[in-house]
């Protein structure tokens, strides 16, 4: 996978509406699965995603908003 220019890897992080030293989350990085990325601290997965999407699904569909 390194040095193939048309593939991104993107950290979970980025687009989290948790903080990520606050939110005691157990993520999966790039570099445990030894799949050779650029970026080996990017978050491939995690056990508290939350997208920002969700939150603002819950916020437009509340009636007390």
């Amino acid at each position: 996978m390194a040095g193939n220019s048309s593939l991104t890897t993107l950290n979970m992080c980025d687009f989290c509406s948790h903080e990520r030293l606050e939110c005691d989350a157990q993520p999966v990085l790039a570099e445990s699965l030894d799949l050779s990325l650029e970026h080996n601290d990017f978050v491939l997965a995690c056990n508290k995603y939350i997208s920002p999407v969700d939150i603002l699904k819950e916020r437009f569909h509340d009636p007390d908003l």
